[in-house]
């Protein structure tokens, strides 16, 4: 089914804007336009409620970001010269595609660029879960991917991420010093 009128009013988003609303508000919104099958497939992506298994689309986008993160574990670990092996999880399917924009994400050394470089790939394989038809409630789902990376990325504070840096190193720093005593 085609949902020309929820994807037309949907408004544009960039990582680095204001998100126009919540993704528990988004799915809200799309409860009067999609069916209730699909309002789970929503909460179940979206929201990461458990059993991801009992739908073909929650399926494909558990995969996509099981080898995102194997790909991202195999490239740390290798860089490393870390045992990845016992990090990767298993998943269907395999793209060749995550792999190289994974590789070119984390080719970086600032971890700010290497989050957005990863939430970029997450954004492109939103819009390759799309497939043919724009209007589709493929497109409703990957809306709702890349508007909970908007989010994402409007929450984080440079003060905060700072606060908790710092108490991390110190309690690092008690636990050592409290070992030498």
């Amino acid at each position: 089914m085609s949902y020309y009128s929820l994807v037309a009013s949907l408004p544009h988003l960039k990582i680095g804007d204001e998100p126009p609303f919540t993704t528990e508000e988004y799915i809200e919104n799309c409860a009067q336009w999609v069916s209730l099958r699909e309002i789970e497939i929503l909460r179940k992506v979206l929201l990461n409620e458990a059993d991801v298994s009992t739908c073909e689309l929650c399926t494909a986008w558990s995969n996509i970001e099981t080898q995102i993160r194997n790909a991202v574990a195999r490239h740390r670990g290798q860089k490393l010269g870390v045992d990845f092996k016992e990090y990767l999880q298993p998943h269907d399917g395999f793209s060749g595609q995550i792999e190289a924009m994974v590789g070119d994400a984390l080719s970086g050394n600032d971890p700010i660029e290497l989050e957005e470089g990863l939430d970029r790939i997450r954004w492109v394989m939103a819009e390759q879960l799309v497939g043919q038809d724009p209007f589709a409630f493929e497109k409703v789902l990957a809306y709702g991917i890349q508007l909970k990376i908007v989010e994402r990325w409007n929450r984080m504070d440079v003060h905060v991420g700072k606060e908790k840096l710092e108490a991390v190193i110190t309690a690092n720093t008690e636990k050592e010093e409290a070992a030498k005593e």
